[in-house]
C-alpha cells in the first residue's frame, strides 16, 4: 500500500501536479526558495495519504511482533540480527561508537546552517542544499563514462561488469509517474546478472547513486559463482560493496577538483551522504525500535507517528537541525519500514559505510593484496557470519577500535570542511 500510494501521489507544486520523486529531487536545487517551497508541498501532499499509510505501518509492525514472538524470538531486532548472521555485540558497539561521534556531524550541520544564513540550526529542507559550486551536471552518457573511468582504477572485473550493465540496458535511469522513488539493485542469480533502478536527474549525487547501485551489482558478481544456497548475503554486508564503489568515485572526484569551490562542493556532498548514513540512520533506528516496542500495547495514528519521528530526529540530530523545521513524515516516505520480512533496514547502511571505509583504508595500504582478498570476502558473505567474513580482511567488528578508526576518517572530512569554509 505504501509503495502504491507514494508512487502515484500527485504533489501540487507551483500550480501544477508533479510526482513525489520529482518534488523530493528539488531538495537539491540551488535556489533556497525552491527547496523550502518543495518541502512544504511535499509535507502537504502526505496529508492526503497519511491515515492509510499509518494503518499499513501499524498492521505490518503488529504482524511482525506477533510472528517474531511465535517463532521464539525475544524481539524483531533479535530476529533481524539472527537473519543477518550478526552478533548483537557487534551492533551495540557500532551504535555506541556512532553516538559518541554525533557531535562531529552536528558541527558540520551547524557550519552548513551558518553558510546558508540560518541561526537556529539547519532546517530539514536544507540538508541537501549544495554548498560550493559543481563544475558540471551530468548527462547519462557522461555519468556512465565517469564511472567506468574510475571503476577501472580498482580492477578490470568491476570495469567490465559496469560496461556490460551500460551496454545491455540493465539500468532504468529516469523518474516518471508511477515509478517508485530512490534507487535499487536486484541480483538475479539465475541469469548471473543484476538490474538497477535509479531516478537520475543529472547531479553529481546521482552519479554517486549509480556507483552505489553498481556496487551492489559487483557484490552479485562475486556471489554468482557460489551455489544459489550460498548466495544470499545479509543486510549488514549488503551495503559494503555499494559504499566501497561510492568511495572510489568520490575520492577520484575530490582528486580531480581544480578549484576550492569545487572541492568544497564535492566534500560537502560526501558529508551529506555520510550524515544521512550515520545521523539520519540513527533516527530511523530509534524510531523503528520505539514503534516495535510501543506497538505491543497500542495502535498509533498518523499524528502520533509524526511525533515519534520528530522525537527520534531530535535525539540524533540534536542542535545540528532547527527543531522547528524537522521532517515529521520520514516514516511515510521511506519504504524500508513496510516489509513484513525485513525489519530494521537502517543500521545495515551504517555498517556498510563504516565497514567499507575500513576496507578502503586497507586497499590504500596494499592494493595488490587487497583486491583478490576483497573478492573473496564478498563471496563469503553469502555463507558466513558477518564477524567471520570480516576476519578475512583481519577486521574485528566486535572491537570499538575498528569503528572509531572508520569514524575518524569521516571526522577528518568534517575537519577539512570546517577549515575550507572558515
Amino acid at each position: 500500500m505504501q509503495s502504491l500510494l507514494t508512487s502515484t501521489l500527485g504533489v501540487d507544486y507551483e500550480g501544477k501536479e508533479i510526482t513525489l520523486s520529482e518534488v523530493r529531487n528539488l531538495a537539491y536545487d540551488a535556489d533556497p526558495k525552491i527547496r523550502e517551497r518543495a518541502f512544504r508541498a511535499e509535507i502537504k501532499a502526505y496529508e492526503k495519504i497519511d491515515k492509510s499509510v499509518a494503518s499499513a505501518i501499524n498492521a505490518i509492525k503488529g504482524e511482525v511482533n506477533t510472528l517474531s514472538e511465535a517463532r521464539g524470538y525475544k524481539s524483531p531486532l533479535e530476529e533481524t540480527l539472527i537473519q543477518s548472521r550478526m552478533k548483537k555485540e557487534t551492533l551495540d558497539v557500532m551504535i555506541e561508537t556512532m553516538e559518541a561521534y554525533l557531535p562531529v556531524f552536528r558541527s558540520y550541520l551547524k557550519r552548513k546552517a551558518k553558510l546558508l544564513g540560518h541561526k537556529n540550526g539547519l532546517p530539514f529542507y536544507d540538508l541537501f542544499a549544495p554548498i560550493g559550486s559543481a563544475s558540471k551536471t551530468f548527462s547519462i552518457p557522461d555519468a556512465n563514462e565517469y564511472i567506468l573511468k574510475n571503476f577501472r582504477t580498482f580492477n578490470e572485473r568491476l570495469y567490465q561488469m559496469a560496461k556490460k550493465a551500460f551496454a545491455e540496458g540493465w539500468i532504468d535511469y529516469l523518474p516518471r509517474k508511477g515509478k517508485v522513488g530512490g534507487a535499487f539493485c536486484a541480483n538475479l542469480h539465475v541469469i548471473k546478472e543484476s538490474r538497477v533502478l535509479t531516478n537520475f536527474n543529472g547531479a553529481f549525487g546521482d552519479v554517486i547513486t549509480m556507483a552505489h547501485e553498481l556496487g551492489h551489482a559487483y557484490h552479485g558478481e562475486a556471489i554468482f559463482d557460489e551455489s544459489i544456497l550460498n548466495a544470499n548475503y545479509t543486510m549488514p554486508v549488503a551495503e559494503t560493496a555499494s559504499t566501497f564503489c561510492e568511495t572510489i568515485v568520490n575520492q577520484a572526484a575530490l582528486k580531480d577538483a581544480t578549484t576550492k569551490e569545487e572541492r568544497i562542493y564535492l566534500l560537502e556532498s560526501s558529508l551529506q551522504d555520510a550524515t544521512q548514513v550515520i545521523v539520519d540512520i540513527l533516527s530511523r533506528f530509534y524510531f523503528e525500535k520505539a514503534l516495535f516496542e510501543g506497538r505491543r500495547q497500542t495502535l498509533y495514528d498518523a499524528e502520533e507517528l509524526k511525533n515519534m519521528m520528530l522525537d527520534a530526529q531530535k535525539k540524533s540530530y540534536g542542535d545540528g537541525l532547527d527543531e522547528g523545521k524537522l521532517h515529521p513524515y520520514m516514516w511515510l516516505c521511506k519504504s524500508h519500514y513496510y516489509s513484513g520480512t525485513l525489519s530494521y533496514y537502517n543500521f545495515p547502511y551504517a555498517f556498510g559505510l563504516l565497514f567499507a571505509k575500513g576496507l578502503y583504508a586497507k586497499y590504500l595500504e596494499d592494493r595488490e593484496v587487497f583486491v583478490p582478498m576483497y573478492d573473496k570476502l564478498l563471496a563469503a558473505t553469502g555463507k558466513n557470519f558477518v564477524e567471520d567474513a570480516a576476519m578475512i580482511a583481519n577486521i574485528d567488528v566486535t572491537d570499538k577500535v575498528f569503528w572509531q578508526g572508520s569514524l575518524e576518517l569521516l571526522k577528518a572530512d568534517v575537519d577539512l570542511f570546517l577549515k575550507l569554509t572558515n
